[in-house]
């Protein structure tokens, strides 16, 4: 399936466009984000956009949320850990990277909060001093499931949401450190997750 990308015409202003924008600029690629933030962030972004028609003082709550559905309609961007949250996803982080300048043109040169990257590296750490690890390089093991769900500090019998999560932000620990082993790690606790779901059926 081919990702969902946003139309990208430099001279076209998107409100989905200033949802991504305003969650990166709050953190996004690096945490959740509550929604209502987003949508504050949104207003002060493009505020004759997203206010009322009759008060241009007032953020309008429903343009921001329309701005929301369509985003993640629209898009694969958007990862949502829980109904009041939104954070980017590894294509997301993609696509605001190719169009950062432009985004910055066209709705506000903030500069967004470093990313995390003391945690980042001891997240890093934990998983390659983890047994998981060596079963990731060729060490066979029984327990893989359950070793992979203790280093992702969960459970396997975490909803699947959780799942999700912790495989996205290992997409996102690996992309922002270029760590090709982590990326690939990812891939195998996805496989390593799948086939736990089924002896577990």
């Amino acid at each position: 399936m081919t990702p969902k990308k946003p139309r990208e015409r430099s001279d076209q202003y998107s409100n989905h466009e200033v949802f991504l924008w305003a969650m990166y600029l709050l953190g996004g690629a690096d945490r959740d984000v509550d929604v209502e933030d987003i949508y504050m962030k949104c207003f002060e972004l493009a505020p004759r956009r997203l206010s009322w028609r009759t008060r241009p003082d007032i953020p309008d709550s429903k343009k921001a949320s329309k701005a929301l559905v369509d985003a993640e309609a629209k898009t694969d961007f958007i990862y949502r850990p829980h109904g009041h949250a939104r954070r980017l996803t590894k294509q997301g982080i993609d696509w605001i990277s190719e169009n950062q300048r432009r985004l910055q043109v066209m709705y506000g040169k903030d500069i967004a909060p470093p990313p995390l990257t003391n945690e980042y590296v001891q997240r890093t750490k934990r998983i390659k001093n983890h047994l998981i690890w060596s079963c990731f390089k060729g060490k066979a093991h029984e327990d893989e499931f359950v070793l992979l769900a203790d280093a992702l500090e969960c459970s396997p019998a975490s909803p699947l949401e959780t799942w999700m999560g912790r495989f996205t932000e290992l997409d996102r620990i690996g992309m922002f450190l270029k760590d090709r082993d982590l990326i690939e790690f990812a891939d195998y606790a996805r496989k390593v997750h799948r086939e736990g779901l089924t002896i577990n059926e």
